[in-house]
């Protein structure tokens, strides 16, 4: 889910070599290519069109994995978190909604009730956020950073050594 790339482009600006780019929505990767070009790295984004849960045995292991804002969006959470957390070699870095009572009821009310009276078949999701944080923590990674912001969880891990 890496959207229109904004954590790709702040990645390669800061350094990176290259960025892998596993995005469900084809407009979202069109956005990504358009500002990646205008950004002067087109060439060092490889884009990849689907379900990272289904092609993740298809994908190398990266030395930085983030799902921005990816969580809220999937429904299958366990499979979702162990399967990226097993790709990083470095660290792993994610934004997700906290599963505190405000956040899920304007979820519910914000996103949820207005796609439902749309007739949209997508959800919202509030994983709840220990059992997201232990399926990292499976993965042998390790808690290096922890912030609320608003209703949003962003947490940074890494492998030791």
């Amino acid at each position: 889910g890496g959207g229109i790339g904004d954590i790709q482009h702040a990645l390669l600006q800061s350094g990176a070599t290259s960025a892998v780019d596993v995005e469900a929505s084809s407009a979202y990767i069109e956005a990504c290519k358009t500002e990646a070009e205008s950004q002067g790295h087109g060439q060092r984004i490889y884009h990849i069109q689907g379900d990272f849960v289904a092609l993740a045995k298809d994908i190398e292991p990266a030395d930085i994995v983030t799902l921005d804002r990816v969580v809220c969006c999937y429904p299958d959470v366990t499979n979702l978190v162990y399967l990226s957390a097993g790709k990083a070699k470095r660290l792993y870095g994610l934004v997700y909604p906290r599963d505190d009572w405000w956040v899920r009821l304007a979820m519910s009310i914000y996103y949820n009730l207005r796609f439902w009276l749309q007739g949209n078949p997508f959800r919202n999701f509030v994983h709840p956020n220990r059992a997201v944080e232990t399926l990292i923590r499976e993965r042998g990674l390790e808690l290096r950073s922890a912030r609320n912001m608003g209703p949003w969880r962003v947490l940074v891990y890494g492998r030791s050594g």
